[in-house]
């Protein structure tokens, strides 16, 4: 399940194409495959962070808030890359 977590925080690392009420032009839809490189990226930052900081033997609900923490910043870096090698200027 810590998995499937990782792949959902990784994919609310990408905006949402949404309603815009704000005076300035909204920003582009985001590309399918920044999503796709965002779960990715997710699944990479949490699976990282475990091996960085471990788990206890007893696993806690912090303990799996805290991996979410390295899958939403692993998901956003990786989303930006596939931007930036796909020509994207959003970075």
């Amino acid at each position: 399940m810590v998995w499937a977590l990782w792949a959902l925080v990784g994919w609310c690392g990408t905006p949402w194409p949404r309603k815009w009420w704000w005076p300035v032009p909204p920003p582009p839809d985001p590309d399918p495959w920044y999503r796709v490189a965002g779960v990715l990226g997710g699944v990479l930052g949490g699976w990282l962070y475990t091996l960085a900081w471990p788990f206890s033997a007893n696993v806690t609900g912090v303990d799996v808030a805290a991996t979410a923490l390295g899958a939403f910043l692993g998901g956003v870096v990786l989303g930006d890359l596939a931007g930036l090698a796909r020509g994207s200027r959003k970075a």
